[in-house]
């Protein structure tokens, strides 16, 4: 894994981004081609390329994660890696967070990644008016105010469909049935409302 700081050393301002979430609406159109033309892939905590390239690319430049306690190791490394924890964790724990994250991500040292600043993710928590923001709106957010356009796909929002693309068939039916919990922490109708908006404006696009 090289370091997570490659991105953050760059000029302030890079061409493009396509954020590649993992709603299951991802695989209603093969769109892997498309997304490998981005000069910058980013993707979400435990997204899967092998065996889904034709709807969701091959490459990968960024990894989003929120170091969860589920967080598994991805099976293509980035190029570089972002961590983006809620203020309120954040505020709790401290210096230590770095032991949590190392030992979560599987490294050595806090080298190989870049924890985003609790200053900035509590202005995206109060743009948003939620305190407890998915690693996905939190992408969005920090990349816009580091690339000229952000692109965006597959966000479901646990709305759209409940399951990622790429859940075993059980747990989908699992949780299809109810019987898994996806999402109770997060606001996802406040989110999907104010990406909706940045879509509207369009400081962000959906990826055509």
């Amino acid at each position: 894994m090289t370091s997570g700081n490659r991105l953050q050393h760059s000029p302030y301002i890079h061409e493009t981004i396509c954020i590649v979430a993992n709603g299951s609406s991802i695989l209603k159109t093969p769109k892997g081609p498309r997304i490998d033309e981005f000069g910058v892939v980013g993707r979400i905590n435990n997204y899967r390329v092998r065996g889904f390239e034709n709807f969701v690319g091959s490459k990968t430049n960024v990894w989003f994660n929120g170091a969860n306690q589920n967080l598994k190791s991805p099976e293509q490394q980035a190029e570089s890696t972002v961590v983006l924890i809620p203020s309120s964790i954040l505020n709790r724990k401290g210096e230590a967070i770095d032991n949590r994250i190392c030992r979560r991500l599987k490294v050595k040292s806090k080298d190989y990644y870049t924890l985003v600043s609790k200053e900035e993710i509590l202005s995206f928590e109060q743009k948003v008016g939620s305190q407890r923001l998915t690693t996905g709106t939190k992408s969005i957010l920090w990349a816009i105010g580091r690339f000229r356009e952000v692109y965006i796909h597959g966000f479901d929002f646990f709305i759209d469909s409940k399951t990622h693309y790429n859940d075993p068939p059980l747990t989908k039916w699992l949780i299809t049935k109810g019987l898994i919990k996806k999402a109770e922490k997060h606001d996802m109708r406040r989110e999907k409302e104010y990406i909706t908006t940045l879509l509207d404006q369009g400081i962000i696009r959906k990826l055509d």
